[in-house]
């Protein structure tokens, strides 16, 4: 109707909807975030044209927990102003929740932290901001005199995923994005019969229907992805898992490769397909003992165990297959995964499971724009046997669209690339200890209480922020300690073996440190002293022990005398024998002291590292990458053009 559009208005956020999800809806006069999506390079220049609207906004809808549908909220309701209420269904905040913080860290592993918002600040927002829904529950929000009702129902698509129903002043709209029709391993296909006039008791369809479009490019595969397999095609058991083409071409390529001697590496989104790839190659490995055995079956990620644990404990979000299974047999749990291995860094799988041998690779960043899935392709692409699989449409700009449109589209063999590699290096130790000691202050300062780590160290940190405080002392005034108090060697850290043995005063520490000594080095990091400096080291015989040096000139008159079993050696068996107990005593007693400050200032240096993360100097290197293995694109899940339009024609 005339009115119906007169007071309809979508304004799109994001340029391709294919690459992420972004758009601004007005309804009967309200304001509504359809989504708040985000791509891996997360740049805020991409929200540009968002900003303007932000105080507008009276409803955020959330449909799906990967970073295409909900990668910018964190940082938008950290950013700025946002007040309104943030709608989702519960799997997609506790997921959405996880996918943004598992991007994030991988990311920080190669690479400098993001500036515009950090880990704390995605658990604030979805702990605290975002009001959780079941299926079919309504949720009202009533602003300037008006009343709009949003309801969420199954989409089909990933783990709590959902279509929106929205109502206000008379008016009907339909949010449908990213949905799946058929049953997938786990979830139901959606819930299509909501939709219908009939059973909505209404006989005129619904008013506006937000959809996302299809690809406009022809090459790009995608008809008949979901359609049952050929069974001429299933020669093995494994093969026999496929339900649909799609699975049995990811299931011919990767179970090839490896039987080949390549490496499989398939970068995919935490809340959207991982867990369903990691169902389908655990079931085909399960059928087939060779593969089982001989191939790892591995998923790189930092918080793997966190994201299964979440998904395991919603069943009642999975299909009725699954719940009716569950209920008959409690063991029959879909994610009780028997032949996937889960590892948190790179250098883990690497130990575990070396690089030249063949092994199926899920990784967490679909677009290889960085974290461990960028780092493992520039190490696997030069071999020919291995296989790279890219799912979806890539974002502009990303290394897996210049993959897709080299291999896919133009079907290349080999390409090289200039791109940039990141790397990350330990601080130099002056800077690491001047951040420690800026850490504390600052701890200090904040008027906050030390956490229980720090707290059997309270003297020192007093002492530290004693000395800082007050200033350092001239050269010249370097008063000599009491008799009661043994004095600290030039280079001796305040905070270190000695302090924590024997805890100094504040005056004698700032008369050291005036004197030009280290306030502090921890366990392991080397002192300013030169090649020249003249330390007592202690001496050993030809088996390596060390001896006193009443034991060492006994030794060697024994050793360097004529006669070493002569009167020399009886002398010095003698006087050993005589003063041999009262030295080894007070030896063993300064060893053991030596040992337990050795210990507590081991423990103090970790426990710094417990509480102020240890930073990391990151480095970008330009990089030829010569690309010679094969990479093989695979449609997503969702509907194919065929059923869009089936299913348009009916609401």
């Amino acid at each position: 109707p005339a009115r119906a559009m007169g007071d309809f208005r979508l304004i799109p956020i994001s340029k391709d909807s294919l690459e992420w999800q972004c758009s601004v809806l007005k309804l009967g006069g309200l304001t509504i975030l359809l989504d708040c999506g985000w791509s891996e390079a997360l740049d805020p220049k991409l929200l540009s044209p968002l900003l303007p609207f932000l105080g507008e906004l009276d409803l955020v809808l959330l449909s799906h927990a990967d970073l295409k549908h909900l990668g910018a909220l964190p940082y938008l309701l950290t950013k700025y102003r946002v007040s309104c209420p943030v709608v989702s269904t519960e799997p997609v905040c506790r997921l959405g929740e996880l996918s943004c913080v598992a991007c994030l860290e991988d990311r920080e592993k190669y690479q400098a932290p993001v500036e515009h918002f950090t880990v704390d600040d995605v658990l604030r927002v979805f702990m605290s901001r975002i009001t959780t829904l079941s299926y079919r529950e309504t949720f009202q929000v009533q602003v300037r005199g008006r009343t709009l009702a949003v309801c969420p129902f199954p989409a089909g698509h990933h783990l709590g995923s959902a279509y929106w129903t929205l109502h206000c002043a008379g008016l009907s709209a339909l949010y449908l994005v990213e949905c799946e029709m058929r049953r997938s391993r786990f979830l139901d296909g959606l819930e299509y019969q909501r939709l219908l006039p009939a059973f909505r008791g209404q006989a005129q369809p619904w008013d506006v229907v937000i959809t996302t479009p299809l690809p406009a490019t022809a090459a790009l595969p995608r008809r008949g992805a979901q359609q049952a397999p050929q069974e001429l095609a299933v020669l093995t058991k494994a093969m026999g898992v496929a339900r649909s083409v799609r699975e049995q071409l990811l299931l011919e390529g990767t179970i090839a490769t490896v039987r080949r001697g390549g490496t499989v590496l398939i970068p995919a989104d935490v809340a959207g397909s991982v867990p369903e790839v990691l169902l389908l190659l655990d079931a085909a490995w399960e059928q087939d003992r060779q593969l089982s055995t001989t191939y790892p079956l591995v998923w790189l990620s930092s918080l793997g165990d966190m994201i299964l644990d979440q998904i395991k404990t919603r069943l009642e979000w999975m299909s009725q297959e699954v719940l009716k299974s569950f209920e008959e047999r409690i063991s029959s749990h879909p994610f009780v995964l028997k032949n996937v291995r889960i590892f948190q860094s790179l250098e883990e799988l690497c130990s575990a499971h070396p690089l030249t041998r063949p092994k199926v690779i899920i990784t967490t960043s679909p677009h290889l724009e960085g974290g461990d899935s960028r780092e493992l392709f520039m190490r696997l692409c030069g071999e020919p046997r291995n296989l790279l699989w890219l799912f979806g449409v890539p974002t502009t700009g990303s290394l897996a669209r210049q993959l897709m449109n080299d291999f896919i589209f133009k079907h290349a063999t080999r390409k090289e690339y200039r791109l940039q590699q990141y790397f990350k290096q330990p601080l130099p130790d002056e800077q690491l200890r001047a951040y420690y000691e800026t850490k504390i202050l600052e701890l200090h300062e904040s008027g906050q209480t030390l956490p229980p780590e720090l707290m059997q160290y309270k003297t020192e940190i007093e002492d530290l922020v004693r000395v800082k405080l007050e200033g350092d002392v001239p050269p010249d005034a370097s008063p000599s300690p009491p008799p009661d108090e043994p004095e600290l060697a030039t280079g001796t850290a305040a905070l270190g073996a000695g302090s924590l043995a024997a805890p100094r005063r504040a005056g004698a520490l700032a008369s050291k440190v005036g004197a030009g000594a280290q306030l502090w080095t921890p366990v392991g990091w080397p002192s300013s002293r030169t090649v020249a400096h003249t330390d007592v080291r202690s001496e050993g015989d030809e088996y390596g022990h060390l001896l006193t040096a009443l034991e060492m000139r006994t030794w060697k008159a024994q050793d360097q005398g004529s006669d070493k079993y002569g009167v020399a050696a009886t002398e010095g068996a003698d006087e050993a024998e005589a003063a041999g107990p009262g030295l080894a005593k007070e030896e063993a007693q300064a060893a053991k002291q030596e040992d337990e400050a050795t210990q507590a200032l081991g423990d103090w240096r970790e426990s710094l590292r417990v509480h102020f993360p240890e930073p990391m100097r990151a480095e970008v290197r330009e990089r030829t990458v010569r690309v010679g293995c094969r990479v093989r694109f695979l449609p997503d899940s969702a509907m194919e053009p065929k059923d869009m339009c089936l299913l348009f024609r009916a609401i």
